[in-house]
């Protein structure tokens, strides 16, 4: 019915002061009213429109209301100082929202035309250990945006990119290697960086178990060269396991343990599954670094300096031009995301990309480069930058680094506080914000603990609705609605479908478990203060609890969270 009364409004605006322009976008907000002697609904759009008409608002009121014309569903308007317009609906029509929300397809979906194939590309972690909380954000958020698209019907591709010819794999390596020959504890004379004081090579206690997974493939290379060049800086190493005849099944196999063994199981443990493996090794193995390197090159976007291919990002704005190849043959990561993303642009019709928010100028620089080579970044490519979340467990700051070893897996934290709630608590901020929360938080059974509570109402109403035993229900007459709680209710439940409709437009799922959380609480509230089940059972209670429900089933299955049926 808002949206109903929302249209009504924009059209007499349009008629009665078209000399202005974009009156519509001031921002219309349909209210249910507090109290019945100022009927169903009531707008404050007169009081916004004030200072850009020079005019009484209560004067626009009745302007508007005046080019309003009553029917079957509104038969009443009335303007009311200082400038409210007050909506009188008919019984029939009055919570015909109720009924309508009752009688809808269960997934509440608004059929596309228009449907794409999109490409969604998420989490993408370095394959040199297990996922860990740090990663946990994007994850999340990634498989959700995959099924929010999913759910307005586009073709959608749930991709994980495998960096597996990168320096990083040759440092696991090395690490796996030194486990294997029992030098685990070696310190390489340059394995402490000059810049931020990481270790180079990965000292996690999951090294020793993939050395031993390995074993077979390890013991291929020979240990007392391995031991003659541990005095030296660790690119001696890398260079001598890279001359080794079998380099690259040895790079290969390390790369599949790691997403098999780990990985894969930690994205299991938060319930994703991805549709497809990309590995950066297939984009020289298909010559599509190649054709790249070979289209940059005609578009005279590149020049050679010092042994190195240089990109030309000061033609575009950027304060330096980036290397492509470096002097010693290696591929930059700026090289292989270009060809990549030419990969996605042949296959796909839209490509979207979850990214931590440290990405910012990486995205801006490849998002040029792209459009330098003809692409059409702005229709096609979206890039979803993530702020990083910050974990609390007894009060310290949970660490996240991988390559010291000192880590917390994600399927810690899903044991620790279950699979839902690691979902829902990554998606409580706008993935602009910083997420802190508390795990300790999480456990608890209360209001505190926002998936908690949504949880406990639908287990409440389910319990409610079991009560009933089959038991007749009465005829409902919603005009019995009139409580605090159930006209906060009623307004609540109906601006779900415009809520779930801009949260999947916008990719934000935060609207929804915002808007779960607010809906739970008032039905708290509600549950504690009425007698919902009564000797005559009022019908319009119980379909005002189904109502509730159905939305809550609906917006835990859009954010993939599994519901309780009892607590």
């Amino acid at each position: 019915m808002t949206d109903e009364i929302k249209i009504k409004i924009i059209t007499a605006l349009r008629h009665k002061y078209s000399e202005y322009n974009n009156l519509e976008d001031i921002g219309i907000e349909i209210n249910r009213t507090s109290n019945k002697v100022h009927g169903d609904f009531y707008t404050n759009v007169a009081m916004k429109l004030a200072k850009i008409l020079k005019k009484n608002p209560l004067s626009i009121a009745k302007e508007i209301s005046e080019n309003i014309p009553i029917d079957e569903k509104i038969i009443k308007i009335e303007p009311a100082a200082p400038g409210y317009i007050n909506f009188f609906i008919s019984t029939k029509n009055k919570y015909s929202q109720i009924n309508a929300i009752l009688n809808s397809d269960d997934d509440f979906k608004q059929h596309k035309d228009n449907i794409k194939k999109i490409h969604v590309e998420y989490v993408s972690a370095n394959p040199t250990g297990p996922l860990h909380i740090g990663h946990g954000r994007g994850m999340i958020l990634g498989e959700v945006t995959a099924k929010f698209l999913s759910y307005q019907g586009h073709e959608v591709t749930r991709e994980y990119y495998i960096n597996d010819a990168g320096r990083q794999i040759d440092l696991l390596l090395v690490s796996v290697l030194l486990s294997y020959i029992g030098k685990n504890k070696h310190i390489f004379v340059d394995e402490k960086s000059n810049d931020d004081g990481h270790l180079l090579t990965y000292k996690g206690s999951y090294i020793s178990d993939v050395a031993s997974s390995l074993s077979h493939d390890l013991k291929k290379i020979d240990k007392a060269s391995v031991n003659r060049l541990l005095d030296e800086p660790i690119d001696s190493l890398i260079s001598f396991l890279k001359k080794h005849d079998h380099y690259f099944d040895i790079r290969n196999a390390l790369v599949n343990v790691i997403i098999d063994n780990y990985i894969k199981r930690d994205l299991a443990a938060v319930g994703i599954n991805f549709d497809s493996w990309y590995k950066e090794s297939q984009l020289y193995d298909t010559g599509l670094l190649d054709q790249v390197f070979s289209n940059i090159k005609t578009k005279d976007l590149s020049y050679s300096k010092d042994g190195a291919l240089w990109f030309k990002n000061t033609l575009f704005g950027d304060d330096k031009d980036r290397v492509l190849i470096k002097n010693n043959g290696d591929m930059t990561y700026f090289a292989t995301d270009i060809a990549y993303h030419v990969y996605k642009f042949k296959h796909h019709d839209v490509l979207i990309d979850i990214w931590g928010a440290d990405h910012h100028d990486y995205a801006q620089r490849l998002t040029t480069a792209l459009k330098a080579l003809d692409y059409d970044v702005d229709n096609r490519l979206q890039i979803h930058l993530v702020q990083f979340a910050n974990l609390y467990k007894s009060g310290q700051s949970i660490s996240m680094s991988t390559r010291s070893g000192e880590f917390y897996p994600i399927q810690h934290l899903v044991a620790d506080i279950g699979k839902d709630a690691t979902k829902f608590y990554y998606l409580i901020k706008k993935k602009e914000q910083h997420l802190e929360f508390d795990v300790d938080q999480a456990r608890e059974e209360n209001k505190n603990n926002p998936i908690y509570y949504i949880q406990y109402a639908h287990a409440r109403i389910t319990k409610i609705l079991k009560d009933l035993d089959n038991e007749k229900v009465s005829e409902e007459d919603y005009n019995n609605l009139i409580s605090k709680n159930e006209i906060e209710i009623l307004g609540i439940v109906e601006k779900y479908q415009e809520t779930l409709n801009k949260a999947i437009f916008e990719i934000r799922p935060d609207i929804i478990t915002n808007y779960l959380y607010n809906l739970s609480k008032v039905f708290h509230s509600y549950y504690a203060e009425t007698k919902i089940l009564t000797e005559d059972i009022r019908g319009e209670r119980i379909r005002l609890v189904q109502c509730v429900d159905k939305i809550i089933l609906n917006g835990l299955k859009v954010l993939d969270i599994e519901p309780m049926d009892s607590m």
